[in-house]
């Protein structure tokens, strides 16, 4: 689960007034930025103006380095717009979130005034409409900013963020002096900034004279504070010294069957956000909403084959390629030669296999990488959930599956996070496979935010998922018919899990507690998604003598992971090596339909 996407989309909207240009003389110094979030100082950003001839440059940086879950993300930005002397304007960017960056250029011309041609690396040219009033040259925004400031006057200004292709509208209205060390003519604005579908406020202090030297917003809970070099750090806050993820991160009672459940029903407490519905995701009375797992396909719907030739109708946009997915590069042509699929495979089937595929070709299983493109990861195997579903979804539309991402949030044992996946379109519905976890379909515990074709960054929508999840807190009530927690049951040396599943050892004895369930006392027993290498790393592989059912027990930890069949994995703590080949021999897993 992760989050680190959103600031790219927040953060190069919030930071919307220091990519304006406050330089005005042909040569000036340039201008250098902190940046903190959540009291912690993360950052900062830098800017320059200079004559180029009888053209003119405007260059501004950002970076920031961040801690995830005790790992370091670091993130760049390098925007440049040149005009030339027939007031053409161009401009180039660099987005360093990964190893590969994402880069493009852009152009527009005065004879053309409505127009804004784009041309992302990696993806299609394309032209997007210049709202009415917009800015684009950056020092034509430094100088409306200061001009207001000099008269105490609203100002709205729409501009451009090229790394997310998004426009966005910053509003704000003078709140009255408020003088800052060194600058004694600053003004204080108050107001908000609109980039796609998340608003953030926003408070400004400009100076008449010198351009903007502060700005603050709010994000998920946190202080976002970005001023000039020259000004006093701001004082440390209580609750400063919890970072943005571990915030985005909620609490769930215990449950010892959690990846296996059919369906739950939760309850929000506070704002709750606007949520879609499908199958999946039922609005209930009273702030609830009931999450059901996927049923599988039908007959009719896993024999349906994938598309071929030139698609058609809706599904042509889930089967474009884009910076975020660019299928067509020759690189994917190993991959799939590693998949070795036989010809005229179903579409589910392909699904299935895919969503495999890629949690087994993504060794390092990391927080490191801060938004990789799927050409990177098909060549560098490493992230963490917008890595896996951003392979997952190019593999799926190069063998003509349709497929997009999904924004939301996720169970995991007693986490809540965010969290990205995948869904794929069978006939009428669309069915969320995970291939972070290798679940087709994906389990029950998942609440949708809102789905992305993955044409850019901007649409991803990690800003609105944060700060929907910033508001509302998550509470489980039901699993299935039964109150949460009730659902499992046991009955002398068997346990029955809500969705029917079972688990027997002859002679053990279970034990549930608050969500805790032990075998004889001894064992520790937890469902989980499947393990990955790094979770794998010095174990042995075992089978039963008799079963010959697979196992991975740990040394070291004294941890037994026992693969159940049918996308179900069992953890059992504190077992000895001799006990691990007796449970993998005796423990009898039964399904609801065995």
């Amino acid at each position: 689960m992760r989050a680190f996407p959103l600031f790219v989309a927040a953060i190069s909207g919030v930071l919307l007034l220091t990519q304006g240009s406050r330089l005005f003389a042909q040569e000036a110094p340039t201008r250098t930025f902190r940046q903190w979030v959540g009291g912690q100082e993360v950052g900062g950003a830098s800017q320059e103006a200079k004559a180029l001839g009888q053209a003119r440059e405007v260059r501004n940086r950002e970076w920031m380095s961040i801690s995830r879950l005790g790992q370091e993300i670091r993130q760049e930005v390098d925007q440049t717009a040149r005009r030339a002397p027939d007031g053409s304007l161009t401009f180039t960017w660099r987005l360093q979130l990964s190893k590969e960056p994402f880069e493009g250029r852009a152009e527009w011309s005065p004879a053309d005034p409505g127009s804004l041609s784009l041309h992302p690396l990696n993806g299609a040219a394309l032209r997007t409409q210049v709202p009415a009033g917009a800015v684009l040259w950056p020092e034509e925004l430094d100088a409306r900013l200061m001009e207001a400031a000099r008269l105490r006057r609203p100002i709205q200004a729409i501009t451009f963020s090229f790394p997310v292709q998004q426009w966005s509208t910053l509003t704000l209205a003078p709140a009255g002096p408020d003088p800052l060390p060194g600058f004694p003519d600053a003004v204080h604005f108050t107001g908000q900034e609109t980039q796609g579908a998340s608003t953030a406020p926003v408070e400004a202090w400009i100076s008449p004279s010198a351009g903007e030297l502060r700005q603050s917003t709010e994000l998920g809970g946190l202080t976002i504070l970005m001023q000039r070099a020259e000004l006093p750090p701001p004082k440390a806050r209580a609750g400063d010294t919890e970072g943005f993820f571990e915030r985005t991160l909620q609490r769930l009672p215990p449950h010892p069957f959690q990846p296996w459940l059919r369906s739950l029903t939760l309850r929000a407490e506070g704002a709750v956000p606007i949520l879609p519905e499908d199958a999946q995701q039922i609005r209930l009375p009273g702030g609830r909403w009931r999450l059901v797992r996927a049923v599988a396909p039908s007959a009719a719907e896993a024999a349906q084959l994938p598309v071929t030739g030139s698609p058609t109708g809706e599904e042509a946009r889930y089967l474009a390629s884009s910076p975020l997915v660019p299928f067509r590069d020759p690189a994917f042509n190993g991959l799939l030669q590693r998949l070795a699929l036989p010809p005229g495979l179903p579409r589910w089937e392909l699904a299935k296999r895919v969503t495999s595929f890629v949690f087994d070709w993504i060794t390092e299983k990391d927080f490191t990488v801060g938004f990789a493109s799927a050409l990177e990861v098909c060549r560098t195997p490493r992230g963490d959930c917008t890595e896996h579903g951003v392979l997952a979804v190019a593999l799926l539309r190069r063998l003509g599956v349709p497929a997009r991402g999904v924004t939301g949030w996720v169970g995991l044992g007693d986490t809540l996070g965010l969290h990205f996946w995948v869904e794929v379109k069978l006939r009428d519905r669309w069915v969320p496979v995970d291939p972070t976890f290798d679940q087709a379909p994906a389990s029950a515990f998942r609440i949708k935010l809102g789905d992305t074709d993955l044409s850019d960054l901007g649409s991803v929508g990690w800003d609105s998922a944060a700060l929907a999840f910033s508001g509302v807190r998550w509470i489980p009530e039901r699993e299935g018919t039964a109150p949460w927690g009730a659902g499992t049951r046991i009955e002398g040396d068997q346990v029955t899990a809500s969705d029917g599943s079972r688990l027997r050892l002859p002679g053990g004895r279970w034990h549930l507690d608050h969500g805790a369930l032990t075998l004889n006392r001894i064992w520790s027993v937890e469902a989980v998604s499947r393990p990955g290498q790094t979770q794998l790393k010095g174990n042995r592989r075992l089978a039963g003598p008799h079963t010959f059912r697979e196992g991975w027990w740990d040394p070291a930890t004294h941890r037994l992971w026992m693969d159940l069949g049918q996308g179900r994995w069992l953890r059992l703590d504190s077992v000895s090596e001799v006990a691990a080949y007796q449970l993998l021999d005796q423990l009898m897993a039964p399904t609801s339909s065995s």
